[in-house]
């Protein structure tokens, strides 16, 4: 019987902690303050228009936006936010593909809507 399993009477043992890789270092959390605070935005732009709806996911311990046509199924995208060349950028998850810089964020979801219209045709 191991130290962690169930016995009626005796004492239970805390769960051991998970294993730390050595070559990630530890786990912690990932600060997501900008990240989110873009995503919501982004968020935002899509509620006037009607069609997408969003919901947001967390994927490796990121949060990401999930944008979600009503109209045609199998065309939602998954948009991340990520810090690159000393500012953040929306990108595709799924691909990387980088969409626009997040302080853009009419361009970036007209950039989105279309690529949803086109991937629809």
């Amino acid at each position: 019987m191991g130290a962690h399993e169930w016995c009626p009477g005796v004492r239970q043992r805390p769960a051991p902690p998970p294993e730390v890789k050595a070559e990630h270092g530890p786990r912690m959390l990932i600060p997501q303050r900008e990240r989110v605070t873009f995503l919501v935005r982004l968020s935002e732009m899509f509620s006037p228009i009607v069609g997408p709806l969003t919901a947001f996911a967390v994927i490796n311990g990121y949060i990401v936006l999930n944008v979600i046509p009503q109209d045609v199924s199998g065309r939602a995208v998954t948009v991340g936010c990520s810090y690159r060349d000393g500012q953040w950028w929306f990108y595709y998850v799924h691909t990387g593909v980088f969409i626009r810089p997040a302080n853009e964020l009419a361009m970036a979801a007209r950039h989105i809507r279309t690529d949803m219209e086109q991937a629809g045709r």
